[in-house]
């Protein structure tokens, strides 16, 4: 069972805060407001043991061909969306072989 936990993107302070459930207080304006998405850890580490959430933007090095992405969470599985509109399923990747190199919200341009 993998641990349950979150970030959210605070833009002002150009920072993420991280909570797990025990932490969650509705009554944050951050954790309220849907300017500011909740984003959930996948469960997995990428090769440099760096925990991987919604949002992030990995770099997947499948031997043949690198390719760049970032995760999103839909009908309760994680994908690793690429630029072509083509995705695939976190499960199905080897997460030895892929490696966060920003996120959505603060490096948009490697999207």
């Amino acid at each position: 069972m993998r641990e349950l936990k979150y970030r959210v993107y605070i833009p002002e302070f150009s920072k993420y805060v991280y909570f797990g459930l025990n932490d969650f207080d509705y009554s944050d304006r951050y954790l309220t407001n849907d300017e500011y998405p909740i984003q959930q850890y996948t469960g997995c580490h990428d090769s440099s043991n760096k925990e991987i959430y919604e949002g992030d933007i990995v770099q997947y090095n499948n031997g043949d061909v690198i390719r760049i992405g970032y995760i999103e969470f839909m009908s309760g599985i994680f994908f690793l969306n690429y630029n072509d509109e083509t995705d695939e399923e976190l499960g199905y990747l080897l997460v030895s072989n892929l490696k966060v190199i920003g996120n959505k919200f603060e490096h948009k341009e490697l999207i």
